[in-house]
């Protein structure tokens, strides 16, 4: 019994260890009206998010270096459920652009979007629930530009999912 404990003390420690306590994404999400588009760029811990939509879409272990077919349907399809974008209240499609490690455990992945021509855009509104149904102290931030021209940071968290923002 007593080499029980130990052994799960050992395993229950060096896992502590390896695993990070912050539970976030960041992104940032830029609208260039002069060509009518929008590029949202995304940052997920790799250990967080590869086992989580794994989870959800059984697969083998996600390729950083050359993303399949599989493995791109699956971030797409849970990035879009779980974030929107409306500019004046119209949804903005977004397509899957790339897929990438940037550090060791960073994922990057980044959509564009078109806009319509000759919108002007006079509110914005975001709603992101990325792994906030995985992690209780889950929160997203998001960096949002006009034209490059830094507007405002929006938090995400559980009870604050949806942010509305007038430019």
């Amino acid at each position: 019994m007593k080499k029980i404990l130990i052994t799960f003390l050992f395993f229950f420690t060096t896992c502590s260890l390896w695993a990070h306590a912050i539970k976030m994404t960041t992104g940032k999400l830029n609208i260039n009206t002069k060509e009518n588009i929008c590029e949202l760029t995304l940052n997920f811990f790799i250990d967080d998010f590869e086992s989580e939509l794994i989870k959800m879409y059984p697969q083998p272990p996600f390729d950083y270096k050359t993303p399949n077919s599989q493995m791109q349907e699956t971030i797409e399809s849970y990035v879009l459920s779980n974030l929107n974008i409306e500019l004046n209240e119209m949804l903005v499609n977004l397509t899957l652009i790339s897929i990438h490690k940037t550090e060791d455990n960073v994922c990057q992945v980044v959509f564009n979007g078109e806009l319509d021509k000759n919108q002007k855009i006079d509110i914005v509104t975001v709603k992101n629930t990325l792994l906030f149904s995985s992690f209780d102290k889950q929160s997203n931030i998001l960096h949002f530009y006009v034209d490059g021209e830094k507007k405002q940071i929006f938090r995400f968290f559980a009870g604050v999912p949806v942010r509305t923002e007038r430019i």
